[in-house]
């Protein structure tokens, strides 16, 4: 017998990246995701998200102009549970699989992240970016909007993502403290870890951005040419 059970979903939805959220045309941010509060599925430790980002127009009007897919895995919740970090892994997805063998100590039991990354702190969940459409009016604010999607998670994480997910140059990765994997297409960010560019510290203001009236239908254009899996 099945039973499927909606009431141990929760959605979280309208995170706000402003200063002022009474502000109709300032930059925000609004996530639609998936969370199980007694998890009992491996898969059930991964919370995937959708990441709307919200601006306005030359006429006020808000629309959507970038939109990020991004997988978060508590690994934490999951040893906490006594669950093997490599059982999880294998079981969501061949792609986190591969996430599992190029950034964690490989054990049955949780041993923390490659000694090789040369960092000492403890990484208790990972934040993995697998997709990301922007509107070309957005292009100069991808490390703005980049940097502040991986503080919408704890401290004590760390970001993976594909070089080519945002289509950065390596100079703006690295200014975010994105690092090189070798032998792999990852790259792997300590968020715990201060680096040169900081969205805190960027003088430009969110609400002076206008975009185009077209922005929402370009990056639903995009959107459906995104795979999605992983």
């Amino acid at each position: 017998m099945v039973l499927v059970c909606i009431c141990n979903v929760a959605k979280l939805s309208h995170f706000y990246l402003t200063r002022s959220a009474a502000k109709a045309n300032t930059m925000r941010f609004e996530c639609n995701s998936t969370f199980y509060p007694k998890p009992t599925d491996l898969t059930h430790y991964f919370r995937s998200s959708e990441i709307d980002v919200w601006c306005h127009t030359a006429g006020d009007e808000p629309t959507v102009a970038a939109r990020l897919a991004v997988d978060y895995f508590d690994i934490a919740r999951a040893v906490g549970d006594g669950q093997s970090i490599l059982h999880v892994c294998d079981a969501v997805s061949a792609t986190w699989m591969q996430i599992y063998e190029t950034t964690i100590e490989p054990d049955i039991n949780f041993l923390g992240i490659r000694e090789d990354f040369g960092f000492d702190d403890p990484v208790n969940g990972l934040v993995f970016i697998h997709g990301a459409a922007f509107h070309p009016d957005l292009n100069s604010w991808r490390t703005f909007i980049l940097d502040s999607v991986c503080h919408m998670y704890p401290e004590d994480t760390a970001t993976v993502m594909s070089k080519d997910t945002t289509n950065l140059e390596p100079k703006e990765l690295a200014s975010l403290g994105f690092r090189k994997v070798a032998g792999s297409e990852l790259l792997f960010r300590p968020n715990m870890l201060l680096n040169t560019y900081s969205a805190l510290n960027d003088n430009r203001d969110p609400e002076e951005l206008i975009v185009a009236e077209d922005a929402q239908e370009y990056v639903n254009q995009q959107w459906s040419e995104f795979d999605g899996t992983d």
